[in-house]
């Protein structure tokens, strides 16, 4: 609906009846398209307005009176730095009146960008660049999109950019779109369990800088094959998280060749077979983090870890299945790392069901008998 916006500003409303009695300037009528909930930004230099219409019949023009009157300071703000000491100065109240009227849009571009680099990825997308226009030029700084992490709910996402800019588009087109925003930038990547494989091939090519790389999900046995072939691609990669651990023990010989400041592997709701345990111990001795949380490891290959990677910090396997959290020989073959947790781990005492359940991984049915995602704990890394 074309709305047309009469913006009176820099004077006062000296009465307001039945119609508007107004004492300043009136700036010309602004034809402009306005949706419900729609920013609109640059009425007039210094000017930002959030204006919402409702679709309703008849609305063809808004009218919006801006009175010129001093911000107040908060009393306690007032009372803070007007406060007299011995040893500090009298402070200028026109001074601070200056100080406090400062607006968001004039905050030096470097610190909006450090800022919006803690910002998560849909809202950089669909809220922060329409607030006012020098947001939405910090948001064209590669330096904001460092941390490509896509929300773990990525068809309600998908969805609502589909419908913030009214145009479809692909689930491969989308990703290879965030990846250029960060013009070979991005150090950190999480990318969906719908990622296709092109995208992931793209990602991988204009990602070099990555320290750290997971999916949300499962990755499906096809695109999990071109993981091994990545890794020569990320010389600085520090961390790598993947549920599922297909080609585990490839990619892992390649992040020994690699990857020199490689430090944190996590593998949830994986099956920890020999050959893994193994190349893990052989190729990651010096390790320093190990999530295993909701997986499926040998009492045998926890016990070679434990023995053989001595330099583990926090090592993570609660939940798990084939070994019990109150085995005592684990205990205390744990008691030098810092952070061990197994609560809640349980050994399967029936051949038949232990059997059984490891089957379940060793197919591709294992998303099957876990229906829900571990999600990704950012704790862990710290």
């Amino acid at each position: 609906m074309g709305v047309a916006v009469n913006c009176y500003w820099n004077g006062i409303v000296k009465k307001e009846h039945n119609d508007v009695v107004y004492e300043g300037a009136q700036m010309n009528v602004l034809p402009i398209k306005v949706f419900h909930g729609t920013t609109y930004a640059g009425l007039n230099e210094g000017v930002e307005l959030m204006l919402e219409v409702p679709s309703r019949a008849g609305v063809y023009c808004v009218e919006i009176y801006l009175e010129e009157k001093p911000a107040p300071l908060r009393a306690e703000a007032i009372a803070l730095l007007t406060k007299e000491t011995n040893d500090s100065p009298q402070i200028d109240n026109k001074k601070v009146l200056i100080w406090c009227r400062r607006k968001w849009e004039d905050l030096n571009m470097d610190c909006l960008v450090k800022v919006f680099q803690k910002v998560g990825m849909e809202e950089l997308l669909l809220d922060v660049p329409f607030v006012c226009k020098s947001w939405y030029e910090a948001t064209l700084n590669p330096k904001c999109w460092q941390n490509l992490i896509f929300p773990e709910n990525f068809f309600a996402f998908i969805d609502r950019v589909r419908k913030e800019y009214q145009k479809e588009v692909s689930i491969t087109t989308f990703i290879k779109s965030m990846v250029n925003r960060s013009s070979r930038c991005a150090t950190t990547l999480m990318l969906p369990h719908c990622c296709t494989e092109e995208a992931l091939e793209y990602a991988a090519k204009h990602c070099p800088a990555l320290r750290v790389f997971g999916l949300h999900g499962y990755l499906s046995h096809k695109n999990a094959r071109l993981i091994p072939k990545m890794i020569k691609n990320w010389k600085n990669l520090e961390v790598l998280r993947l549920r599922r651990a297909h080609y585990i023990k490839e990619i892992v010989q390649q992040i020994c060749v690699h990857c020199n400041n490689f430090y944190q592997l996590m593998l949830p709701r994986s099956y920890v077979w020999d050959d893994v345990a193994y190349t893990i111990v052989s190729c990651l001795p010096k390790i320093k983090h190990l999530f295993l949380k909701g997986g499926t490891i040998e009492r045998r290959n926890l016990l070679m870890i434990l023995q053989r990677c001595k330099e583990l910090v926090k090592l993570d396997v609660r939940d798990c299945f084939l070994f019990d959290e109150s085995d005592g020989v684990i205990l205390e073959l744990a008691s030098h790392v810092p952070s061990f947790s197994c609560q809640g781990s349980t050994d399967i005492d029936n051949s038949e069901d232990r059997e059984v359940h490891i089957g379940l991984y060793q197919c591709d049915a294992g998303h099957l008998y876990w229906d829900q995602d571990v999600p990704f704990d950012w704790n862990f890394m710290n």
